[in-house]
C-alpha cells in the first residue's frame, strides 16, 4: 500500500513538473514557407505596401474628378416677388401700385472638349398688377453657344487635367511596381540570409559534435595514460567556445525570422511565438549575361526609367497648356431665342410654338492683357521642367547601364566563388580526415585537429555564403534590369486585384 501511494505521488509530481515544459513546446508553432509563399504573402499582407497600393485607387478617382468638368448640369430656379410703391400719376386711379411676379427658370449646360460652353434653357415670367386687368405671361426658350478660338481652344488644352491625372496614374503604377520589386527583393534577401544562417548553425552544431567527440576521445585516452590532462582541457575549451558560437547563431536565426515575419505581417498574437521554417534551397542556376540584351530589357521594363519617360510626357503637356495661355481671348458667342407672351398659359406656349417671335445674336469678343509677365514666366518654367525631366531620363539611362555592368560582374565573380569554395570544402574535409588519422597514431596534437576542424567549418560557411551571394547577385541583376517581377509572373494588375 505504501509503494502504491509513493508511485501515485511520484506520478503527480512528474505531471506538474513536465506540464509547463510540454506547454512551452506546444506554444511554439512552426510555419513552413517556400520563397514563393513568402513573396505572395508579402505582396498581399505587408502593411506598408498595402498602404502604397491604395494610391492606385486614388489616381482612378482623380481621373474621374477631372472628367467631371464635362458633366452636364441642370439648374432650376423658382421665385416670387411682390412690390408696393406710391402712385404719383394722376391718370392712374389708385393710391399705390401693387405688383406680383412669379418666375420659373430651367437651364441645361455642358462644357465640350473644344473648350466651348453651350446651354439651353426655358424661362417663364408671370406678372400681375392692380393697374392691369389681365395677367401677363412672358416666356422664351433659348440656346447659347460660346466657343474660344485662341486661348482655351482644343482637346489637349481642355482635357489636360484628364491627361495629367492619367499620366500621374501611370507614374503611380510604375512606382508601386518598383515598390513591389523592392519588397520582393527584400523578402528574397532575408529569406536566403535566413537559410544561410540556418546552414551556418548546422555547421556550427557539427563543429560542436566534432569537439565533443574529440573531448570524449581525449578523456578516455587520458584515463588510459595515452593523452595528457592538457589535451582534455584544450578539447573542453574548444567545445565551450563552439557552444557559445551556436548560441549566438541561434539568436541570429531568430532575429532573421522576426525580420521576415515583419515583412509578411505575421504577428505572434495570443497563441505564442511562431517559428518560420524556409523550405527552399539555393541552387546554382545558369543565367545569360548578354549585356546588350539586359540593357534593352531594363529600358523596356525598369519602372523608374518608364516613370521618368512618363514624367517627360506630362511636363510636355503642361508646357503646351502654358503656351496656350499666352494667346489672347477670342470667343465666338452665339444665341437664339424663341419668345412667347399672352394673357393665358395656352396663349403663351402657342406663341412660342409658332416661332414667329424670335431673336438671335452672333458676336466675336477679343480681349488680351496689357502685360503677360505671369503667363510668360509660367511658360518658361514649364520648358525648364521639360528639359530637366529629359536630362533625368538620360542620367537614369547611364546609371542603369553602369549598374548592369556592375551586377553582371558580381554574378560572374560569385559564380566563380561557388566553384572555388566547393573545392575548398573537399580539400579541408580531406585535410581533417588525414589529421585525425595522424592524431590517432600520435603524430599530431589536439591543437592541430581543432584547427583543421575550424578550417573545415569556415570552408563550409564560406561555401554557403558564396552560394547565397550568387543567388542574390542573380536577383539583384533582375531587379536592376526590371525583370524581377516578370520572371516570377507577377504584374501590377494582379497586385491591384
Amino acid at each position: 500500500m505504501i509503494h502504491i501511494k509513493l508511485y501515485f505521488f511520484t506520478a503527480i509530481f512528474g505531471i506538474f513538473i513536465l506540464m509547463p515544459i510540454a506547454m512551452g513546446y506546444s506554444e511554439e508553432k512552426h510555419i513552413e514557407l517556400s520563397l514563393r509563399d513568402c513573396i505572395d504573402r508579402a505582396l498581399k499582407e505587408n502593411l506598408n505596401f498595402k498602404s502604397a497600393a491604395l494610391g492606385l485607387k486614388m489616381n482612378e478617382l482623380s481621373v474621374v474628378q477631372q472628367e467631371s468638368i464635362f458633366d452636364p448640369g441642370i439648374s432650376l430656379q423658382v421665385g416670387r416677388s411682390e412690390t408696393n410703391r406710391p402712385n404719383f400719376a394722376s391718370y392712374i386711379p389708385v393710391n399705390s401700385i401693387e405688383s406680383e411676379t412669379t418666375n420659373l427658370n430651367l437651364q441645361y449646360g455642358q462644357k465640350l472638349w473644344t473648350g466651348a460652353d453651350w446651354g439651353a434653357g426655358f424661362t417663364s415670367i408671370l406678372s400681375e398688377s392692380n393697374i392691369e386687368t389681365e395677367k401677363n405671361y412672358l416666356s422664351y426658350f433659348g440656346i447659347n453657344f460660346t466657343q474660344p478660338l485662341l486661348k482655351g481652344f482644343g482637346k489637349k488644352v481642355n482635357e489636360s487635367g484628364i491627361y495629367t491625372a492619367r499620366l500621374n496614374g501611370q507614374i503611380t503604377e510604375l512606382e508601386i511596381e518598383d515598390n513591389a520589386a523592392s519588397l520582393v527583393y527584400e523578402v528574397e534577401s532575408i529569406y536566403w540570409n535566413l537559410i544561410y544562417a540556418r546552414e551556418t548553425l548546422k555547421v556550427l552544431e557539427l563543429a560542436v559534435d566534432q569537439a565533443d567527440s574529440l573531448l570524449a576521445y581525449n578523456s578516455t585516452a587520458c584515463e588510459l595514460g595515452l593523452r595528457t590532462e592538457s589535451d582534455v582541457l584544450e578539447a573542453k575549451s574548444a567545445l565551450i567556445n563552439r557552444e557559445q558560437d551556436v548560441l549566438d547563431q541561434e539568436k541570429l536565426v531568430c532575429d532573421l525570422e522576426d525580420k521576415l515575419k515583419r515583412l509578411l505581417n505575421i504577428s505572434t498574437g495570443t497563441d505564442g511565438p511562431v517559428r518560420v521554417i524556409p523550405t527552399d534551397s539555393p541552387e546554382v542556376i545558369q543565367v545569360e549575361l548578354d549585356w546588350e540584351q539586359i540593357l534593352n530589357d531594363a529600358l523596356r521594363y525598369h519602372p523608374d526609367y518608364q516613370a521618368s519617360k512618363t514624367a517627360v510626357e506630362k511636363n510636355e503637356l503642361q508646357a503646351a497648356v502654358a503656351k496656350n495661355s499666352l494667346l489672347p481671348d477670342l470667343n465666338l458667342i452665339t444665341s437664339y431665342k424663341i419668345n412667347g407672351s399672352g394673357e393665358t398659359v395656352g396663349d403663351n406656349f402657342s406663341d412660342i410654338g409658332s416661332g414667329d417671335t424670335y431673336g438671335w445674336e452672333v458676336s466675336l469678343n477679343l480681349s488680351f492683357p496689357v502685360g503677360s509677365n505671369y503667363a510668360e514666366a509660367a511658360y518658361e518654367k514649364s520648358k525648364i521642367d521639360v528639359k530637366r525631366s529629359q536630362l533625368s531620363v538620360e542620367d537614369l539611362e547611364q546609371r542603369i547601364s553602369t549598374e548592369i555592368q556592375t551586377a553582371i560582374r558580381n554574378v560572374e565573380v560569385n559564380r566563380e566563388k561557388v566553384d572555388v569554395m566547393t573545392l575548398s570544402v573537399e580539400i579541408n574535409e580531406l585535410k581533417l580526415e588525414k589529421e585525425e588519422e595522424r592524431y590517432r597514431n600520435n603524430l599530431s596534437t589536439s591543437f592541430f585537429v581543432l584547427e583543421y576542424q575550424k578550417d573545415l567549418m569556415n570552408a563550409r560557411n564560406l561555401y554557403n555564403k558564396a552560394l547565397m551571394d550568387y543567388t542574390m547577385a542573380v536577383e539583384e541583376l533582375k531587379l536592376i534590369s526590371g525583370t524581377l517581377l516578370k520572371d516570377i509572373n507577377i504584374s501590377i494588375i494582379g497586385i491591384k486585384s
